[in-house]
């Protein structure tokens, strides 16, 4: 393999240049804030030519379940039928097995919501039932029947979950009845879920247009039932407010739902006693709120407390506490912990260095959305660091990273291109990668864009540059309407 030209890139983070090569970022102490991104990385971009049949992996392709318990049936007419002790039996046993119906832990979450109670475990059975709805096959096929015998009899809780089942896209709408009638008939029926849900979609103008004062009047209506979290969305609505009035009203509600033991209203708490938002700035408090929230299963407060004890922010340092919360919100499914996870088994900070597991933490933070773990697992599949080396999968996690603003994935993807690394060489892709790096304000992007450009005639070039510009409007426009 014949070398061409070889471009170093340094990106410097203060004094210090990591000799690892990935992104960082660090979880912030302030959650009110947007994630601030802390890159240091030393990267090697090597332009050569590429040896002809080019080895590339075959991506797998997970196989997917269509599954429907048969006891779901059953716990689902005992609950409508107001016997809610063996309904909850029945759910609590499905969803103990790891059943793949997505339904019991829905409707078990539902059910404890109902009850004002668990509130982690709450959360836990909605997580568990995300990941399993887009896989269910026909599994809420086959309660439907239920769900609209039950509904049309007046059933609130089937009404709710017929609702939010349609609205999902996870049944088919009977008679072509709109989810919305299911929802409002279930609030009418004083339904306090219903009425909070309702009220969310008038706040955030969301399928119906936007009504801040019947927000107010339908979480009011939930509240007085003692829903904790129409309590909180209640709160937040009159700190927002401009009624200075209403902030001893939000603090009360926020004290309720802390009885409650919800652990959004106590991370609502900590931030505001962090930031000094209408009350008096003290970190103490806001540290008894953070661990209160944690302990009941806030995922984000433990994030918090993991990076407070990592940097003694407020606390006495401890990285073994540190470690200690990261881990528990990595468990629950929290990004940043997963990253940061992943950060310190890469660099071998507070724990014996471990690649491979650090891997693992970056993949599963990525699969969860987090943008800078895209271009680290697309890194360290293309570098065969901590994983086998797979060129393909590189190639997709770089091109989402990329297409979010990452400039760097954008380089990456131009120099695998020129290269014809995993796939055939491709000079006028690379070059629109070259080009959209330059655009996103990478000036190391020009030693691509001059290593392939004589390869290119001024028609190509040309190509390249207006599909960049085209791309880089499109994503800034995406990046514009993001709330």
């Amino acid at each position: 393999m014949k070398l061409v030209r070889v471009a170093v890139f340094v990106m410097q983070h203060h004094t210090q240049i990591f000799k690892f090569i990935f992104l960082e970022k660090e979880p912030q102490g302030d959650p009110m804030e947007k994630t601030k991104f802390a890159a240091a990385l030393l990267v090697s971009v090597v332009f050569v030519l590429p040896a002809r049949g080019a080895p590339t992996e075959k991506a797998e392709t997970p196989a997917a379940f269509s599954k429907s318990d048969k006891r779901t049936g059953q716990g689902l007419r005992a609950w409508f039928d107001g016997r809610e002790r063996e309904a909850e039996e029945i759910f609590s046993r499905i969803t103990r097995e790891n059943s793949p119906d997505p339904v019991p832990y829905h409707a078990l979450a539902i059910l404890l919501s109902d009850r004002q109670r668990d509130y982690s475990r709450i959360t836990e059975l909605y997580n568990r039932h995300k990941a399993l709805s887009p896989e269910s096959g026909d599994a809420y096929g086959a309660i439907l029947p239920i769900l609209d015998e039950y509904a049309r009899k007046g059933c609130v809780q089937a009404q709710l979950l017929l609702a939010r089942a349609q609205d999902w896209g996870l049944a088919a709408a009977p008679d072509g009845i709109h989810p919305m009638l299911w929802l409002r008939r279930a609030a009418d029926g004083g339904y306090a879920q219903a009425q909070r849900e309702l009220g969310l979609l008038y706040e955030t103008g969301e399928k119906l247009e936007k009504d801040t004062a019947r927000a107010i009047a339908l979480y009011s209506k939930a509240a007085a039932q003692n829903d904790a979290f129409a309590m909180k969305f209640l709160a937040v609505l009159y700190l927002n407010g401009n009624n200075p009035a209403y902030r001893r009203t939000a603090f009360e509600l926020l004290k309720r739902a802390d009885r409650a033991n919800l652990p959004e209203a106590q991370l609502l708490l900590a931030q505001l006693y962090q930031k000094g938002i209408f009350v008096k700035k003290d970190a103490k408090q806001a540290v008894r709120w953070y661990e209160k929230a944690a302990r009941n299963g806030s995922s984000e407060a433990m994030n918090i407390l993991a990076w407070r004890y990592e940097n003694g922010e407020g606390v006495t340092r401890s990285p073994a506490k540190a470690l200690q919360w990261y881990k528990a919100a990595a468990e629950r499914g929290e990004h940043n912990a997963l990253f940061r996870l992943g950060v310190l088994y890469y660099t071998g900070k507070h724990v014996a260095a471990d690649h491979a597991l650090a891997f693992e933490y970056f993949k599963k933070a990525a699969e969860l959305g987090d943008v800078t773990a895209w271009y680290n697992v697309a890194w360290l599949n293309k570098t065969g660091d901590g994983t086998a080396q797979n060129f393909r999968e590189a190639k997709t996690w770089f091109e989402r990273a990329a297409l979010s603003g990452n400039s760097r994935a954008q380089v990456n993807l131009g120099v695998m291109y020129a290269n014809g690394e995993g796939f055939p060489v491709d000079f006028e892709e690379a070059c629109f990668w070259f080009e959209l790096s330059k655009l996103c304000g990478n000036e190391d992007a020009q030693q691509g864009l001059d290593f392939v450009a004589p390869q290119l005639d001024e028609a190509a070039k040309d190509r390249a540059r207006r599909r960049a510009q085209r791309t880089f409007k499109r994503m800034r426009r995406q990046r514009d309407e993001q709330p």
